[in-house]
């Protein structure tokens, strides 16, 4: 279920009624600006960061072997000169 602005005021009048308004802003303010299922987890972040490391050193490694080949092309163009 998408809550809707509405719906966060609508509950927000509901806490201010119910508990008084400085409680009940105080509850809204612990609430997510999006749905819950919006948010990440610290192992979600955790589990991207260790993907980005594991692709970098893939880019630096697919780099070493694309400078070798290309100083070994630059050479043989140099050596039939």
């Amino acid at each position: 279920m998408q809550i809707t602005e509405a719906d966060r005021l609508d509950m927000l009048a509901e806490l201010r009624r119910c508990h008084g308004e400085r409680i009940g802003d105080i509850i809204v303010e612990h609430l997510p600006p999006a749905g819950w299922g919006d948010l990440a987890r610290q192992a979600d972040i955790a589990r991207l960061d260790g993907r980005i490391n594991h692709l970098a050193g893939a880019m630096w490694a697919l780099a070493g072997i694309m400078t070798a080949g290309f100083t070994g092309l630059f050479a043989l163009i140099a050596s039939k000169l």
